[in-house]
């Protein structure tokens, strides 16, 4: 083929109908786009999914802490004096409000806080699991309306270190909870010096007085 040929053969002018039928089929040609739309979109719907599903897991966890402190309070507010089984017992009871979730994962702290004549609210005793106990006299931030001198509260503090399943690489732990709640004693003993009624400490070594009186 001489290179005249060869231009008249491929000429844009002569074959300009054939392009034209070529760009028309192509363009109309809707075979596989709804392939390629899901293969696009994809990443974003699996992207979501996983997103609520770490976002419930998270909003469960954050119930069954609330409900952890409550059961914590609740329980040693019922009691009149604790000792070291009992103790146990209330961690061990109230842990089992976490159900599925690890409980390993879970930190409680109970504490008997006493509010002195001048409402200065301080730590009589103090008790943990898997968190860190206050010391016996530190000073306890309250809200205003439950500073009433010559009172006792129990505070119980938990909190729990979720783990998403998806995002932990980008998070890491996050830990849920970790606000103290209050109850009054409902069937506390009246002692130390100022007779407030308060729930006693008993079983330690060193024996633990009641407050006022740290």
């Amino acid at each position: 083929m001489t290179m005249s040929q060869f231009r008249r053969a491929f000429s844009p002018r002569r074959n300009r109908a054939a392009l034209r039928r070529l760009v028309r089929g192509v363009v109309g040609d809707r075979r596989g786009v709804a392939v390629v739309e899901f293969a696009m979109i994809f990443p974003a719907l699996l992207a979501i999914y996983f997103g609520v599903v770490e976002v419930a897991q998270g909003v469960m966890a954050d119930r069954k802490v609330t409900q952890l402190n409550r059961a914590l309070a609740d329980l040693t507010a019922q009691s009149t004096s604790v000792s070291t089984t009992d103790v146990s017992n209330i961690f061990d009871a109230a842990l089992s409000v976490m159900t599925p979730y690890a409980p390993a994962r879970a930190k409680m702290m109970i504490a008997s806080v006493v509010i002195d004549a001048a409402g200065t609210a301080r730590v009589c005793w103090s008790d943990h699991r898997n968190s860190a106990a206050l010391a016996r006299g530190s000073t306890v931030t309250l809200p205003t309306d439950l500073r009433v001198p010559n009172s006792s509260l129990i505070m119980a503090q938990a909190s729990y270190e979720f783990e998403p399943v998806i995002g932990y690489l980008l998070t890491g732990s996050i830990r849920i909870g970790n606000t103290p709640i209050y109850m009054r004693p409902r069937a506390g003993k009246t002692g130390g010096t100022g007779n407030v009624e308060q729930v006693e400490r008993t079983g330690t070594s060193p024996t633990t007085p009641m407050c006022p009186g740290f």
